[in-house]
């Protein structure tokens, strides 16, 4: 891991303390209307700068930017959302400079090196060169919902040391990519992929900041709980399913489902709800005059095309294939 940067008078950049050419610089956001990061992104001084928005909505809902910035001094507003920030690329010499109300911190952006923001807390950005920034921002509902009873009291604060400097982590910046790509909402089980990379990301982030938690009680998974589940996906397979749906009809919370299915299946509940989706189009390929479109709105795939390449890669064969040979 590249050695973090400390911030010292020695090498402490001239971050100036003028007013910001941005939301004013200073201003604690107290007064303002917005309630989402992406909504101030497009509103803001921001939306100068080339972005791209995606993201997914639900129960465990998340905003994501990939945006091309250039020299700027803003200040963010405190929003009820924790931002995670990643450089993708930068040019030479490009810095960033931040204050959160504790003194001006500094680093150069670097590729893979990451920022948090935690929730509630205004920020100010002094930013030299051109880089290109993923931006995560996860609502408060969405970090409750992921830790569940494991979430420690004064979250906010408990991040902070994310804050104090940029920081490598493979991990996160691999289901920072995997949720930029689920955010498409192109397959049916996206919903279901971006849950569990949530619920892998907020226990991690908790666990790199020092978190100190209980050992965790084992929860289990009976045979009435399961039934419930499976009774539940067979009732509403045409739809886009994830992790929140599938914990709830269990009555357990996201991250105790999601461990104790899979010590009780012994699969992921992505891939047990994929393998039930393309059984139930089996059922339908065989018996009924169906079309592929209509099995596969049917069975919850997004489109034909996707259901054709699930469908092929469970099987070893396109769908029509497949139905000739064991047509009832």
């Amino acid at each position: 891991m590249r050695a973090e940067t400390q911030v010292t008078e020695a090498n402490q950049p001239d971050c100036s303390t003028h007013p910001s050419n941005g939301w004013p610089a200073g201003s604690s956001g107290a007064k303002h209307a917005w309630q989402r990061y992406a909504d101030f992104y497009r509103e803001s001084s921001y939306a100068s700068f080339p972005q791209q928005h995606r993201g997914l909505a639900g129960p465990m809902s998340f905003r994501m930017i990939e945006v091309e910035q250039r020299d700027h001094d803003f200040t963010d507003p405190d929003l009820p959302e924790t931002i995670l920030a990643l450089p993708l690329a930068s040019a030479r010499g490009n810095r960033w400079c931040w204050d959160m109300g504790d003194g001006w911190r500094h680093d150069t952006a670097t590729p893979g090196r990451l920022l948090l923001l935690p929730s509630g807390v205004a920020s100010r950005w002094q930013v030299t060169g051109a880089r290109t920034l993923l931006l995560l921002a996860l609502p408060e509902h969405t970090m409750h919902a992921a830790l569940g009873t494991e979430r420690p009291d004064q979250l906010s604060q408990l991040l902070r040391p994310l804050a104090e400097r940029a920081w490598a982590d493979p991990l996160v910046v691999q289901l920072m990519e995997r949720l930029w790509h689920a955010s498409l909402g192109a397959y049916a089980t996206d919903r279901l992929l971006a849950d569990g990379a949530l619920i892998t990301l907020a226990a991690h982030l908790t666990q790199r900041a020092g978190a100190q938690e209980a050992p965790e009680q084992r929860v289990a998974l009976p045979a009435w709980r399961l039934k419930r589940v499976t009774d539940f996906v067979e009732a509403h397979l045409h739809e886009d399913l994830g992790i929140v749906a599938l914990a709830d009809a269990a009555g357990l919370s996201p991250r105790h489902f999601a461990r104790a299915f899979r010590e009780q299946v012994g699969d992921t509940p992505h891939h047990w709800l994929m393998m039930r989706r393309i059984e139930k189009a089996k059922e339908r390929l065989a018996c009924s005059d169906d079309t592929l479109e209509q099995i596969a709105q049917a069975c919850g795939f997004s489109a034909h095309s996707h259901f054709t390449r699930v469908f092929r890669l469970a099987t070893g064969e396109p769908p029509r294939r497949w139905q000739q040979a064991h047509r009832r």
